[in-house]
């Protein structure tokens, strides 16, 4: 049975409907297009017959390399989370150039090649480490057989008050589901009638403070002794836990530097400033800081090599291991930050213990620890044993760096999917990846030049009509792709630039519109459709 590259990019988002395909699970990026997607463009690009598609996809899917593209120089200036660099790889590409002027994006593809390149050596180095941080802080995260995965959290206080969710917790036991709730003297009971909106009232002094004006009121505990056993915790009736927390978080305080990265004021991080958080390291509880600091530390040291993946790594966990996270009780998991792409602080922040699981077994308690990674890259090495990853490196070229800037002589496919006009500031939320240089004491790498403003739509529109001028100028007989978004202001750019572009002999053919980002797990962004075209000179 035969397959349209039509087909492909219509339907493309659905293999990845519920979980990225490797190794995009392996990092978070905002706005990443759907795999399948890009395989499509490449594989129009270079002519590949419908008889032939569904055998490349087939291969695609399976993590065995192809070679349609021996011999091809596949371009993107704008590569973000490096989804065209992967999939030209997986195609037998001779050589792929990745830039992009946000340094966050350099990091993300630079870890996503180390992987590619030497997978098990990596997750050897990183599991070591792991495990060797677990022991290292366990005081700060453990007493005696128990170790915390969760820390609940309020900002929501007034005078002598706070306001938590009743609804503490959920588990099962012999199939049936069981909420725990807490009320408003700490005592913990059962209430299947309990809703995510039912709140109480607890004093301020029975609670912890954490960081300022961030107070805890109960704990989930794991014991990993034998099988994995977790239990709720009231710290309002628990004495010894409460004095232990409290004393925990002092001392992680006193062994951290005091630092500051100062949050700069923009479009997605004014919630921050809003809420009193003006410096990066707020944003942790100090014994996660400690814990993440510490990770990386030993990274550096003992494993240089590694760095840019630990980087990669800490960023993402980031979204889980920090106070942008929240507890959601239903699902009884951690919900991450950043999944609608902006920062923003909830009321009742949760505090997930980044190295909770079962160091022996490998085996990660709660969502989104570095633990939790670590099992995706085992698995991930697991499936990329077929790419050859010897030459991996060698045909990868990554910079940072503006568009406009590169030579593209040499190309001869060009995929431009630039930020859409009027939609996210996708420079601030991937600052998530430039954190942990400034908790190593390191100065992080600095953008290659100005964002494409996309707020301006007639700046907006001059700009893209200058790059896609350079490069078919540089490049005349390369097969040039951009993605636009499908609403009013795609419109108006794909229209002027047909306009603008037909008096310099450019063509632009539209190829149709595709569902850009995946339901579910993918995230929710504000572009579901994109507008798919293909330029081309008339020689």
């Amino acid at each position: 049975m035969e397959m349209k590259i039509s087909d492909l990019m219509k339907s493309g988002w659905r293999a990845e409907a519920g979980r990225r395909l490797l190794p995009y699970d392996l990092f978070k990026w905002w706005g990443r297009r759907p795999a399948l997607i890009i395989d499509a463009l490449l594989l129009d690009a270079v002519g590949v017959g419908d008889s032939a598609v569904k055998d490349v996809i087939e291969s695609r899917l399976s993590y065995r390399p192809a070679q349609v593209l021996k011999g091809h120089v596949v371009c993107d200036p704008m590569c973000g989370g490096g989804t065209t660099i992967v999939e030209a790889l997986f195609l037998g590409a001779k050589e792929i150039l990745c830039s992009d002027i946000d340094p966050a994006s350099a990091i993300v593809v630079k870890a996503m090649i180390k992987i590619l390149e030497n997978c098990n050596e990596v997750y050897s180095i990183l599991l070591s480490i792991a495990k060797s941080v677990y022991e290292e802080l366990k005081d700060f995260w453990c007493i005696n057989d128990y170790c915390y995965v969760h820390t609940f959290l309020t900002r929501r206080c007034y005078g002598d008050y706070c306001y938590v969710p009743k609804w503490l917790g959920t588990f099962r036991v012999r199939g049936s589901v069981v909420k725990v709730v807490i009320d408003e003297r700490g005592e913990l009971y059962e209430d299947e009638n309990v809703s995510i909106r039912d709140l109480v009232k607890i004093p301020k002094n029975r609670l912890v403070e954490v960081r300022r004006g961030v107070y805890a009121y109960a704990v989930e505990l794991y014991s990993a002794s034998n099988e994995i056993e977790r239990h709720f915790v009231s710290l309002v009736k628990n004495d010894f836990i409460a004095e232990h927390l409290s004393s925990m978080q002092k001392k992680a305080e006193k062994s951290l530097y005091e630092v500051c990265t100062p949050i700069t004021d923009g479009r997605e991080t004014r919630r921050l400033l809003r809420g009193g958080i003006t410096c990066w390291e707020q944003i942790f509880t100090p014994r996660q800081l400690l814990t993440l600091v510490k990770f990386l530390m030993h990274v550096k040291q003992e494993a240089g090599e590694c760095l840019d993946v630990a980087v990669a790594l800490v960023g993402t966990v980031t979204r889980t291991a920090s106070m942008l996270a929240f507890y959601y009780q239903p699902y009884a998991k951690v919900n991450p930050g950043l999944v609608i792409k902006s920062f923003w602080l909830p009321l009742y922040p949760v505090e997930l213990n980044p190295v909770a699981g079962d160091v022996n077994k490998v085996k990660t308690v709660g969502r989104g620890t570095i633990f939790t990674y670590i099992q995706k890259l085992r698995s991930m090495c697991s499936k990329l044993r077929g790419l050859n990853s010897n030459r991996v490196v060698k045909r990868v070229v990554v910079e940072i760096r503006d568009a406009l800037d590169i030579s593209y002589e040499n190309c001869n496919i060009v995929i431009l999917d630039p930020p859409y006009p009027g939609k996210i500031a996708y420079s601030e939320v991937t600052q998530v990846y430039t954190i942990p240089y400034s908790l190593l004491g390191m100065q992080p790498p600095e953008p290659a030049g100005n964002a494409i403003n996309i707020y301006g739509l007639d700046g907006y529109i001059n700009s893209l009509e200058n790059l896609i001028a350079k490069i078919l100028r540089e490049a005349p007989n390369a097969t040039l792709y951009l993605l636009m978004s499908n609403d009013k202001r795609g419109e108006t750019v794909v229209n002027t630039l047909a306009e603008r572009l037909k008096q310099k002999s450019i063509v632009i053919e539209r190829l149709g519109t595709v569902i850009g980002e995946a339901p579910g797990a993918l995230g929710r962004g504000k572009t579901k459709e994109i507008i798919v075209i293909r330029i081309k000179k008339v020689m």
